[in-house]
């Protein structure tokens, strides 16, 4: 038993043993007000304190949610933003380094609780460990363009989030002015929107991007206000006024606001990102609220508007997994007209324009052949650049122009035993590592029957080095590691191929980052 003080108050968290040692586990402590009633779809609200000893030996409640892993309903509760510390010692001889995760999960599923990412591999290590929930899919990303409903109240949890870790992080050991956010797929694109945000400087010190960035197109809605009134329609209300639709969404029960399923927004864009429902939006400047981001998110970036701080960047060898699993079912609709273009160009685009640009994409990935079901490999290849590896450099390259600021990128390809979701997917005869298989390397998966050998044991200790060494210093082959990983420029673009045997390369995919810098007319930035 532990009891420490923090802002709120007291609280009471627990020793834990694992194989490795012991280490500290604070559970379930609320970082802002319970989002209910009328606080329902708004930004959060500070937490309040509370008399005696809380205990914070188990997680809060999750929030509600399609749990995506486990195929299940989780009634979860709306009362969820609570977060999680792991420390390796309350009473350090110098303060600790603070790692704070993001999860991903599409804005939809996911949480931060230890089922799924267990601290064990972190906690061999010096450092502290923060894990948090935060509003998902309606709850968190409803906008209705207004002050009351602006927008990217699950990214407004998060800020809250890392503000309480700013204020209280040191009664645990920990560094205040050592913070690391990390985040895998939507986690990683919402640590590169904190990169951006005003709302979110001086609450961090480093950050790493696994598999996401803020310009991805699935990183942010365009038809949000669109995708409310349909929600609203869904539900039972057919009206075009706010206020009205507010005053409804505000009192149907949380079990309706969970898994939704809208009908294809109305456009000529079609796009497959658009299934994507309720997710980060541009909130309109005019509102005379505090905004978390207010011009799209490519604009952000072309400006340099960066918080400036070292950051890793990354994506996995077969990340287009994720999505060439539905072939055949997807043929149809990639063989319409401009389904391979980004969603960014195809906005902006004549018909013209579009067709010349859909034409160049299909002759470089499927070399000239008729799309068919046989083509799995072609359309995972072009998913995993078109979707991932291209905007992660292309964030890096902007990155690095404007902030001058130590840049890392990596490719993860090691497979074994603990790549899970190619496996839950049926999709070991392609090769390379799929989206989100690197998070069995970094966290101590129990709620899955994931094997840990003693090969794949090396591969953690490794992986974990390496973000442990970067979160301590900046410079992630600082200790334990015998190769050196480069830094990332426009001209010298190193990349650290995080394989069973580490390589760092100059110009790695470099054919198909040239085709998308010719695609996006972006050979040449400034």
């Amino acid at each position: 038993m532990a009891v420490v003080e923090i802002e709120q108050g007291m609280i009471k968290g627990i020793l834990c043993n694992y194989s490795d040692g012991i280490y500290y586990a604070f559970k379930g402590i609320p970082y802002a007000k319970p989002p209910l009633g009328a606080l329902r779809f708004k930004a959060p609200e500070p937490p309040e304190p509370w008399q005696g000893i809380r205990d914070a030996s188990e997680h809060g409640p999750i929030c509600p949610q399609y749990n995506e892993r486990q195929k299940r309903i989780e009634a979860g509760s709306e009362d969820c933003l609570y977060l999680n510390v792991y420390s390796k010692t309350l009473r350090p001889s110098k303060p600790l380094p603070v790692m704070v995760w993001i999860h991903g999960g599409a804005f939809y599923t996911g949480s931060g609780n230890s089922d799924f990412y267990g601290p064990d591999f972190f906690m061999r290590h010096n450092m502290i460990l923060v894990t948090f929930n935060y509003r998902l899919e309606v709850l968190g990303f409803l906008c209705l363009e207004n002050e009351e409903v602006p927008g990217n109240a699950g990214l407004k949890d998060q800020v809250a989030a890392l503000k309480w870790v700013k204020n209280n992080i040191a009664t645990f050991g920990g560094d205040a002015n050592n913070i690391t956010i990390f985040g895998c797929s939507a986690g990683s694109a919402s640590v590169s929107y904190h990169l951006v945000s005003k709302m979110s400087e001086g609450l961090f010190n480093k950050a790493i991007c696994q598999s996401g960035v803020c310009i991805h197109d699935w990183a942010y809605s365009v038809y949000a206000r669109q995708r409310a009134f349909q929600l609203g329609q869904l539900l039972g209300i057919d009206t075009k006024d706010t206020t009205e639709l507010l005053q409804f969404l505000r009192d149907v029960p949380v079990s309706s606001l969970v898994s939704i399923k809208l009908p294809s927004v109305e456009t000529s864009h079609v796009d497959i990102t658009d299934s994507i429902c309720f997710a980060p939006v541009i909130e309109k400047p005019e509102l005379n609220v505090e905004k978390f981001i207010s011009e799209s998110p490519i604009d952000v970036v072309k400006k340099g508007c960066f918080t400036k701080v070292p950051i890793i960047v990354g994506y996995t060898s077969a990340e287009g997994i994720e999505l060439g699993r539905f072939l055949p079912s997807t043929i149809k609709f990639l063989k319409t007209l401009g389904a391979v273009v980004p969603r960014e160009l195809k906005l902006k685009f004549n018909k013209s324009k579009l067709q010349e640009t859909d034409e160049k994409i299909r002759r470089f990935y499927f070399k000239g052949k008729d799309l068919n079901k046989d083509m799995m490999q072609e359309v995972v290849n072009l998913e995993t650049n078109k979707m991932f590896a291209y905007n992660i450099s292309r964030f890096a390259r902007y990155y690095h122009h404007f902030t001058s600021m130590p840049v890392y990128i990596y490719k993860m390809a090691i497979e074994t035993e603990r790549n899970f979701t190619k496996k839950t997917y049926k999709m070991e005869s392609i090769p390379g590592v799929c989206h989100s298989d690197d998070l069995p390397y970094l966290f101590n998966i129990t709620c899955l029957d994931i094997p840990l050998t003693d090969e794949s044991k090396r591969f953690i200790e490794q992986f974990v080095q390496l973000w442990y060494n970067f979160a301590s210093t900046g410079d992630p082959t600082s200790s334990k590691i015998e190769i050196e990983w480069k830094k990332f420029t426009d001209k010298e673009r190193y990349c650290l191929v995080i394989d069973k045997e580490l390589k760092c390369i100059l110009n790695v995919d470099a054919e198909n980052m040239k085709f998308w810098e010719n695609i996006y007319e972006e050979v040449e930035l400034f």
